[in-house]
């Protein structure tokens, strides 16, 4: 069994792939629409902003320039979720020049991550960036060589 396939994953939900010829489930809470390549500018903002003010992640993001890395960023989900093809870079490298980096640092980055998308949207890609950072952050931890964080951080 591959690193990738023992990746912590979350649960199907509602508004997940309909069955053949089924119409997909609106969202439990029709003000939040599901997420399109289109929001995630505006998300990774928010998410950002949020790991800014979080004290156990906002040292590892203060000397970035969150504004001029953003576009990165956004073309880095863009392309995994939607598959744009607009991200050709190394997304470890950063990672790996941050020491200290423990389980619970990315257990706490899903957290904050999971919460903003939640507040936002909901529906099948919402659930699917959530699915994917969960394995992205397993993938960073293992190659990293920390122990990845128990679901429970």
């Amino acid at each position: 069994m591959s690193a990738r396939e023992r990746a912590p994953r979350l649960p199907v939900v509602p508004g997940g792939a309909p069955e053949p010829g089924r119409a997909p489930e609106a969202p439990a809470d029709a003000s939040r629409v599901d997420l399109r390549d289109e929001h995630l500018h505006a998300l990774l903002v928010a998410f950002y902003d949020e790991v800014g003010r979080d004290a156990m992640l906002a040292p590892y993001f203060a000397p970035v320039d969150m504004t001029a890395h953003m576009p990165r960023i956004v073309d880095f989900w863009s392309t995994i979720l939607f598959h744009t093809g607009r991200y050709s870079g190394n997304a470890f490298r950063p990672h790996a020049e941050m020491p200290g980096l423990t389980g619970a640092h990315f257990g706490r980055w899903l957290s904050v991550l999971e919460r903003v998308v939640d507040a936002r949207f909901a529906g099948q890609a919402a659930d699917r960036l959530k699915d994917v950072a969960h394995r992205v952050a397993f993938s960073m931890q293992i190659r990293l060589g920390i122990a990845p964080f128990a679901a429970s951080v």
